[in-house]
């Protein structure tokens, strides 16, 4: 039997993607310093002291998710007939911003591997990739193929859309529906 999906009125799913993202942004936020702040238990003057090799793909996620949830807070906005971006206005602006991401997240790796060669703090490194790839799989849900789907019971699935990810039968994202309207004219 296939899993069916749960169905929110549009103005309702919007707001909830839009809101969701942010939320989710703070709530890794908070769960990194708390985390960082546990593992480290440094009271002295290090206590802030940033490790980029962990920081840096947390912002680029952030930076990401952040970036989608404006996108549906503004096709939220055309819904309610609101002032808002068009779509052709979006993809100019998502095409930008897709390629920014992708030099970001490049930018990443010579930095984990100088991290592994410098033999750096394996925490750092380990939290450091797994948010590298918790961006990789944002960047790809939002820029690409849509990989985040919701069953009857409103738990997430996730072997489906990697099987579509991996076979290719995967939908478009609407971003990305939205950048190719843009990239044709």
């Amino acid at each position: 039997m296939a899993k069916q999906l749960k169905k929110r009125p549009i103005e309702k799913e919007l707001k909830f993607l839009a809101d969701f993202e942010l939320y989710g942004v703070l709530m890794f936020a908070g769960m990194y310093f708390a985390t960082k702040f546990i593992i480290d238990m440094d009271f002295g003057k290090n206590v802030f002291k940033l490790n980029w090799i962990s920081f840096y793909p947390l912002l680029i996620f952030s930076a990401i998710v952040i970036e989608g949830s404006f996108y549906w807070r503004n096709k939220l906005r055309m819904v309610k007939r609101k002032t808002a971006l068009s779509n052709f206005e979006i993809g100019r602006i998502y095409s930008k911003l897709r390629w920014i991401n992708v030099i970001l997240l490049t930018a990443y790796l010579p930095i984990i591997i100088i991290a592994v060669l410098e033999k750096e703090d394996l925490s750092g490194i380990i939290v450091g990739i797994l948010l590298y790839f918790m961006a990789i799989i944002e960047q790809i849900n939002y820029f690409h193929i849509r990989l985040s789907y919701e069953s009857v019971n409103g738990s997430l699935l996730v072997i489906e859309p990697l099987k579509k990810l991996f076979t290719g039968t995967g939908k478009r994202s609407q971003l990305r529906k939205d950048i190719d309207t843009y990239l044709k004219g």
